[in-house]
Parts: C-alpha cells; sequence; structure tokens
C-alpha cells in the first residue's frame, strides 16, 4: 500500500508538470520533477502561555533621586494612570518595579570601599540600594496605583551623580528573577541630567581632587551606549531584527527644556545618551519639562504594547495579499489603530485600539512572496 501511494503521488505530480491540469492550481515542477506551491500560507498565533509571542511584560522605572527631582516624581506619580491603563484593561500579564539613579552604589567596585569616602550611605545601605523600591507589582496588586505612588516617591536625598545605565544593570542583575525569560522588558528612565556610568571613576568624583568630572563626555572609561544595548540584547535574548525590549526616558531634550530647568535647579544637563538608546531601541523620549507626563506615558505605554504583541512571521509575504482576524474579526491595516507590516523584521505590529487583548486569537493569512519546496 504504501509503494502504491508513492506511485501514485508521483504520477499526479507528473500530470500536473505535463499539463493535465489547469495552470490556475499555481503548481509549479522543477527539473527534478519536484514540486513547490505558491498557494496561500499563513501564520496562526495563539496570545496565551506557551506560545511564540510575548504576552508577558516587565517594567523597571529607574527614577532619579538626586537634590531637585521631587517635582518631576510627584508629575510621574500624578499621571500613572496613564501608563498602566491598558496593561489592566487589555488583561496584560505584567510586572512593574522601581529602582532609583544611584542603585549603582550596590556593585562591589563601590561598596568594598570605606564608609567614609561616602558619608550620606553605610555599608548595608549601599549594598540595599540596588534592590526594588517597595514590592514588585502585578495584575493581582491591590491599591496598584496608590502602591506605585509609594514606591516611585524616592525622595531627592539620594547621590546627586546619576548613573541610571549601571543603576538598572546593577538592579536587574541583583534581582534575577524579575525579568521573565519569556516577557518583554521595558526600562523607563526619569531624570533631569545625563548618565555618566564609568565603573572606575570613585562617586562624586567633581568633589575630589584630581577626580574626572561627573558630567564628562570625554572620560575615557566612560561606558557606551552600545555596551548597554548589548547588555540588554543578551540579558533578552534579542537579535538585530527582533528586540525583546525597550528603554525609554523622560529628561531633558533640548537646550530650552535645560535653560527652564536650571532656573530652579542650575544643574540639569540634556539626556543626550539617554537620546541614543531610546533611538537605539524602539523607546519613546519625553520631556521632563512638561507640564503634565500623561502623554508622554500614554505614548511610552503604547509603544510597550505595540512591541509586545510584534508578531514575526515565518515567511515573507506578499504585503498586499495580507489578511489579519482578531478573535474572528477582522482588523484593517492602519498605523493608528489597525497594523502594519515591518519588512524589516519581517513582523506584524498592531496599533492603537487594534492592539490584542491577552489570550486573543490571531490569524495572519497571505500570499507568500516566493515559492516554498
Amino acid at each position: 500500500m504504501l509503494n502504491l501511494n508513492v506511485n501514485l503521488n508521483v504520477a499526479v505530480t507528473k500530470a500536473l508538470c505535463l499539463g493535465f491540469f489547469s495552470s490556475a492550481m499555481l503548481i509549479s515542477c522543477d527539473k527534478g520533477g519536484g514540486s513547490f506551491s505558491l498557494l496561500p500560507d499563513g501564520n496562526s498565533f495563539q496570545q496565551t502561555a506557551g506560545s511564540s509571542v510575548n504576552n508577558k511584560i516587565d517594567v523597571l522605572f529607574v527614577v532619579d533621586n538626586s537634590g531637585s527631582m521631587s517635582p518631576a516624581q510627584t508629575n510621574l506619580v500624578n499621571n500613572f494612570h496613564s501608563f498602566i491603563n491598558s496593561f489592566v484593561t487589555k488583561g496584560y500579564d505584567f510586572q512593574i518595579a522601581v529602582t532609583t539613579t544611584d542603585a549603582y552604589l550596590a556593585g562591589n567596585n563601590f561598596y568594598n570601599k570605606s564608609a567614609s569616602a561616602y558619608p550620606g550611605y553605610t555599608q548595608t545601605q549601599m549594598r540595599a540600594l540596588a534592590n526594588f523600591k517597595g514590592p514588585v507589582l502585578t495584575p493581582s496588586t491591590p491599591n496598584i496605583e496608590n502602591k506605585f505612588v509609594s514606591n516611585a516617591t524616592v525622595g531627592d536625598v539620594g547621590d546627586g551623580d546619576e548613573r541610571a545605565f549601571s543603576s538598572f544593570r546593577e538592579a536587574l542583575n541583583r534581582n534575577p528573577t524579575f525579568h521573565r525569560a519569556d516577557a518583554f522588558l521595558a526600562v523607563i528612565i526619569l531624570s533631569d541630567e545625563d548618565d555618566f556610568s564609568d565603573p572606575i571613576r570613585p562617586e562624586a568624583s567633581w568633589t575630589k581632587s584630581g577626580g574626572v568630572s561627573d558630567h564628562n563626555y570625554a572620560d575615557p572609561n566612560l561606558e557606551t551606549v552600545d555596551s548597554y544595548v548589548n547588555y540588554l540584547d543578551t540579558l533578552t535574548g534579542s537579535t538585530t531584527t527582533n528586540k525583546n525590549y525597550n528603554v525609554s526616558a523622560i529628561g531633558t531634550l533640548d537646550s530650552a527644556c535645560q535653560a527652564q530647568e536650571n532656573k530652579n535647579y542650575t544643574a540639569s544637563i540634556i539626556g543626550q545618551r539617554y537620546i541614543s538608546i531610546a533611538n537605539k531601541t524602539n523607546g519613546v523620549l519625553g520631556s521632563i519639562c512638561d507640564t503634565s507626563f500623561a502623554s508622554s506615558l500614554t505614548l511610552i505605554e503604547t509603544k510597550i504594547l505595540e512591541l509586545s504583541t510584534q508578531f514575526y512571521l515565518t515567511r515573507v509575504p506578499d504585503p498586499t495579499t495580507i489578511i489579519i482576524h482578531v478573535n474572528g474579526a477582522t482588523v484593517n491595516p492602519d498605523a493608528t489603530n489597525g497594523w502594519t507590516y515591518q519588512p524589516s523584521a519581517n513582523s506584524i505590529i498592531f496599533h492603537g485600539s487594534a492592539i490584542p487583548p491577552q489570550g486573543a486569537q490571531i490569524n495572519v493569512d497571505f500570499q507568500p512572496l516566493s515559492a516554498q519546496n
């Protein structure tokens, strides 16, 4: 029976190749007698645990706790609803934690030094700096917005030598169970200065004789932005075209905002490195000079949801033939409240009201661009 079936299949294939069947069936042959199909193909994804798409989101806020930051912290917590709203209404599995821009002091380079070098901290306090501020928030956290207010109001007596990059690295390394391997990671920085992460330069070195200023982009030991992109790539298992994270920032973005900030605090610096890492990781930039952070937080939330529900196709489609259904309903291509196809990553990104909720059934059908053997 097996041989009969094989012979029958070969006969049918030869018949097709000889033209006994209509060419409209879109079946073609190679010179060796094999066949390939140009029939429509597609991908179907189920957005549930264990599937091939992200349905979990881990968010780490890095909040500047230096002397000028109380008003910005108040602005952040007052508008947290603009960030968390869709996470809750769409039923996403999220974790939200908070650390500070002086969490780097928990690193061995710093807390092993004598306590006299850091008069603001005891050794015990320094070792605890990279612990999250308050509990990690999840969908089951009662009064989640109030809890975030408590967590993110970190005060303004922290270290003035802000190093947000090495601080988020220290916090993620010291809390290794926070980032889940199958979750999208979002880092959100709030600071009115820039990052000057250098593992060699002493903390607060601008007060030390012969030290390198903390605000020195020419510091030869200043860690590059790309070194942190590489760190996050490795941590999240990301590739050039498939990044499972992004970094956003609310900071000083231009000289006008810097001048406005310096009227009150005289220490604001344009966040050149924040701008760079956000641009390299599909992050969002918001201005710390905004009266309300609501708009920036909504944009950050939307970008996280777009990237965390990005669907990577297994074949390259003819974009004009893509048809998408979410829970049986057709979703139209639209960059505001629909979907777009990203050729560089061969993926579908949903936007606005079309971003699928937790547990949605997504079907992507299309005509493949090339034949499949």
